[in-house]
């Protein structure tokens, strides 16, 4: 009954943030037709078809446009947008079997180089740079890749090592496992995208009938995934997916370049986390953590902070400074008649 709840309460709080953007679809192999949905009406969605084109990583800017990539080994990088044929950009000095974009940067996972990992990519040139070996020491190889804005993380799946969702620090390379395998025939998922705080993500040789899943970080780690009830395809193998958020919806104040939290690393936590914040001018400030029902828990932050960017470290105590139980908590910034907040998990 309660993982039956918890399905439920995702199905409405996914519905309700389908208008976010648009989710796009590529598969790979035979050139077939790139598909997309606005999601509305999910799990039960409609699919749009665009132009046909082989596609095995896929990343899109936060102004709609999207980077494609093909081919093995050697591996052509590609522009385009929904209705613009992709054009070719470079060829990446690595393979890459993912693509992911944030902090202005285009990312991708390689599993062919000498180092197999998350690599930054000029598209200009195509010139690829390590930036987190995945591989060493644990075996994971990121096929679906994706960069959420909300916590300001890559979220990577993996059919190897310990499978599953997991959570990538871009500046420390931590790596916290955030959801077992997809529910589908064999667990294996690739073509990852992030949306509205939201991983979707297909699954591989999915002639399940329920080849495509969404899962809602809100949730916190240890969750359930969502399985769309008319899924596109009905089989396949390998793809890239992106999710191209609503220009009508962009805010500025969303954007992690104008954003005042950051993010947290790590998150989940035990027994610390430091909460990334960063003020445009001096000002007061105030940075308080509550429960998920709404009850202050501590206050970590009250007075002037001055301009530029600043941790603040949570240990997870409250303001009698006793340890606080596992579970989800929010964390409020407020200043300037702004207030910002985001989701920390605490795993003891």
């Amino acid at each position: 009954m309660y993982k039956l709840l918890i399905a439920v309460l995702m199905v409405v709080a996914l519905s309700s943030s389908a208008s976010g953007g648009t989710l796009f679809v590529g598969l790979e192999g035979s050139t077939p037709p790139v598909h997309s949905s606005d999601l509305a009406g999910f799990p039960s969605v409609t699919w749009e078809s665009h132009y046909s084109f082989d596609v095995s990583g896929a990343a899109a800017t936060p102004d709609g446009e999207l980077y494609l990539c093909n081919d093995s080994f050697t591996t052509e990088l590609y522009g385009a947008t929904l209705e613009e044929t992709p054009t070719h950009l470079s060829t990446i000095s690595e393979d890459m079997h993912a693509l992911a974009y944030g902090r202005s940067t285009l990312y991708g996972f390689s599993n062919y180089a000498s180092t197999k990992g998350i690599y930054s990519i000029d598209p200009a040139t195509g010139q690829a740079t390590l930036v987190v070996d995945t591989y060493t020491g644990t075996g994971f190889r990121f096929f679906g890749l994706g960069y959420n804005p909300v916590d300001d993380l890559l979220y990577g799946y993996t059919e190897y090592g310990d499978s599953g969702l997991y959570s990538i620090n871009i500046d420390t390379g931590e790596m916290l496992k955030v959801a077992d395998t997809i529910p589908a025939s064999n667990g294996q998922g690739r073509g990852l995208a992030v949306g509205d705080n939201t991983v979707y993500l297909t699954a591989t040789r999915g002639d399940d009938g329920i080849p495509y899943f969404a899962y809602d970080l809100a949730q916190g780690a240890g969750g359930d995934w969502v399985g769309f009830t008319n899924p596109y395809p009905a089989y396949h193998s390998t793809g890239g997916a992106a999710w191209i958020p609503s220009q009508s919806g962009v805010d500025e104040a969303d954007t992690p370049a104008t954003r005042m939290l950051l993010g947290a690393s790590p998150n989940p936590f035990n027994p610390s986390t430091s909460i990334r914040m960063s003020m445009k001018q001096a000002g007061p400030v105030e940075l308080t953590v509550y429960s998920i029902g709404g009850r202050k828990v501590v206050t970590l932050h009250e007075g002037r902070a001055e301009a530029g960017l600043r941790e603040v470290t949570w240990d997870g105590r409250d303001h009698t400074g006793r340890e606080v139980a596992s579970g989800i908590y929010q964390v409020r910034m407020s200043s300037g008649g702004r207030t910002e907040s985001m989701k920390l998990v605490l795993l003891r």
